[in-house]
């Protein structure tokens, strides 16, 4: 007796590997997956600003990353007691502006560049909604708290949508031709607006993409939100919250994507690195034991055979 309804993988040309470098901008569920991708030690940056939920802040952010056009005090607004850029998530805020605009630029940096020599690149839009800046008439990424009347708040239409990633993307393929774009869509359901709002906006998000991956090759999409609502059709899988998958539901999707993405060698590195982490994130009761002594030797000769013959580099975890 099948219990699920199945969601039926990709099958791309293509696969990715730890040589590989990555890049993940998009929603909270993007930055889940990019941890699962820093666990493994593959090379990817994730999130430069931070949260981005709605794509005309994520297409925004590529084409500034592509400008290179790095952040000054005038990017930056004080708002109780902290500075903030709405370009930005609040973990970028701080009470000391140097902080915040050196915190903002180390971020950016690696990014652009990553950007510029990226394989892939992963877009994960958890919204159509956004807020415009009524005195700047500026797209925020982040409202940090300021009042509503501060802003409008607005629909993107499919339209919109596809001309802003068009727009940014067309520059990004210019420049890196061999990127391939991943996108994705975020389960988290937005109820701030109401639940049919909710609906409206995810169909707004993949009305878009479909236009997007049809009109390029180098666009695919995977289907994360299809693959929690449909086959972990449970509450179980989510947090307290009852909106945000839990740990095992990003697992599961995790486990899902290597097995769209990764060929049998990459998931035997995974193995070994797997193996390896769970040697570091032990804490043993006797730290000078011999037994335990013996064993982290043993980690560290499996860490430089992976540094020797993948090039992956576990420095500073021992």
């Amino acid at each position: 007796m099948e219990l699920q309804t199945k969601v039926k993988l990709p099958n791309p040309d293509f696969t990715i590997d730890h040589q590989h470098s990555l890049l993940s901008i998009g929603s909270c569920f993007s930055e889940n997956i990019g941890r699962k991708f820093n666990y493994f030690k593959f090379n990817i940056q994730v999130n430069p600003f931070g949260q981005q939920y709605n794509p005309l802040s994520v297409a925004a952010g590529i084409e500034r990353l592509l400008r290179n056009k790095e952040y000054t005090n005038s990017d930056l607004i004080f708002h109780n007691e902290l500075y903030h850029s709405f370009d930005h998530h609040s973990d970028f805020s701080s009470a000391n502006e140097v902080d915040a605009l050196q915190h903002i630029n180390q971020a950016f940096r690696k990014s652009a560049h990553a950007l510029l020599h990226a394989n892939y690149l992963f877009l994960t839009f958890g919204t159509a909604h956004y807020f415009e800046h009524i005195e700047s008439s500026k797209i925020v990424s982040n409202c940090h708290k300021f009042p509503s009347k501060t802003f409008h708040q607005k629909l993107a239409t499919p339209n919109e949508i596809v001309d802003a990633l068009n727009t940014a993307l067309f520059v990004l393929m210019e420049v890196n031709p061999k990127l391939k774009v991943i996108f994705t869509v975020s389960p988290v359901r937005y109820f701030a607006f109401g639940h049919f709002e909710n609906s409206l906006s995810k169909a707004h998000l993949f009305t878009s993409i479909g236009e997007l991956i049809a009109t390029n090759a180098a666009f695919s999409y995977f289907p994360a939100y299809e693959i929690i609502l449909d086959e972990l059709r449970d509450y179980r899988f989510y947090a307290e919250d009852m909106i945000h998958p839990n740990a095992i539901a990003i697992e599961y999707v995790w486990n899902k994507l290597a097995e769209c993405y990764f060929d049998s060698n990459t998931i035997g590195i995974n193995k070994e690195i797997e193996d390896i982490q769970k040697i570091i994130h032990h804490r043993p009761r006797n730290e000078n034991s011999i037994a335990h002594q013996k064993l982290l030797d043993n980690c560290k000769l499996k860490i430089d055979a992976l540094k020797h013959k993948h090039n992956i580099d576990f420095r500073h975890s021992l």
